[in-house]
């Protein structure tokens, strides 16, 4: 009779257990502040100059997730009518014209972490999977991995008005200390960025291309293979030393040495970079007015079947310059 007894008692216990945990969850999902976590990701977004539009919101594993969320670059400022109507969930109307063309993430989790305290995230986008990670304890830690990203997907090619194809991958591991004030420095940032992609097809589009000391100029792209890009760059205190920059494919060969120094804002971020750029014969012809402006490149002194150049300037406004 005591061994039933104590059988019936687990199982009481069992059951408390679980209608805790059901409660716990349904209290989540009704009581959890959705408005205020998309305001907040809206009104932030907006401050950088972007727009986000997030299709849902629901509890996940320890945090909440967003599903459909579209992420770009309007041609204006938003305007504070439109920052409300984002943050409202309202905006379904506006489009392109009016938020420019967005980058489509599938669904995004994010959820605290308490060892460093900080944000962890997850999300499912153009066919691969992006996981993250922030840790405030201290100085600024960031991770970041790219996996198997396809550049055709998550509306891409309409984002950058460059139709691509082939496969992303990539890491970013950076310590940030914190500046004069409390926001984290990125020009002062220690770390590594890597990258692997693999099969890279340009199919067409148009791209500005930076070509002298001037303005970048609009061009249509004919179909190039760039094939793989590997590349590596260790960071101190800011300043990126290239240890291994190469694009290798039928059509295209690029090699890159010098330094990447981050700014306070990534865009202002200045290449201090030689390259080296050697095109197939077939593929000039292809090329036309694109490849003809690379005659102006001088022979490299070393390897005179590459063309010698300069990559300076900014991330957001570059300059590709003869190098001398």
């Amino acid at each position: 009779m005591a061994t039933d007894t104590k059988a019936a008692r687990w199982k009481v216990y069992l059951g408390y257990g679980a209608f805790a945990l059901v409660a716990f969850v349904l209290c989540l999902m009704f009581t959890f502040p959705y408005d205020m976590v998309r305001t907040r990701l809206v009104t932030e977004a907006a401050r950088e100059g972007y727009a986000v539009r997030i299709g849902s919101l629901r509890p996940g594993l320890a945090g909440v997730t967003a599903t459909n969320v579209r992420l770009s670059k309007p041609p204006q400022p938003l305007s504070a009518e439109t920052v409300a109507a984002l943050a409202s969930g309202e905006g379904g109307l506006l489009g392109a014209a009016e938020l420019g063309e967005a980058v489509v993430l599938d669904s995004v989790a994010l959820r605290p972490t308490l060892f460093p305290p900080g944000v962890a995230v997850r999300a499912s986008v153009m066919g691969g999977t992006v996981t993250a990670s922030v840790g405030w304890l201290g100085d600024t830690t960031v991770r970041a991995e790219l996996s198997k990203l396809k550049a055709s997907g998550g509306n891409l090619p309409a984002f950058t008005g460059v139709d691509m194809d082939g496969e992303l991958n990539g890491v970013l591991s950076l310590s940030v200390p914190k500046g004069k004030g409390t926001e984290a420095d990125l020009s002062q940032a220690n770390g590594e960025l890597s990258l692997d992609t693999q099969n890279l097809i340009i199919k067409g589009g148009k791209a500005s291309i930076p070509m002298g000391g001037g303005q970048s100029m609009a061009m249509d792209l004919p179909q190039v293979a760039l094939g793989g890009l590997v590349g590596r760059i260790q960071f101190e205190k800011g300043l990126g030393t290239v240890k291994e920059l190469k694009l290798q494919g039928d059509d295209v060969e690029l090699l890159a040495t010098g330094t990447l120094k981050l700014g306070k804002r990534l865009e202002y971020s200045e290449p201090a970079m030689d390259v080296n750029l050697r095109l197939d014969p077939e593929a000039q012809k292809r090329l036309g007015l694109l490849a003809a402006g690379l005659t102006i490149l001088p022979p490299d002194k070393k390897d005179p079947s590459f063309r010698a150049a300069k990559l300076g300037g900014f991330l957001n406004r570059p300059t590709f310059l003869p190098r001398r």
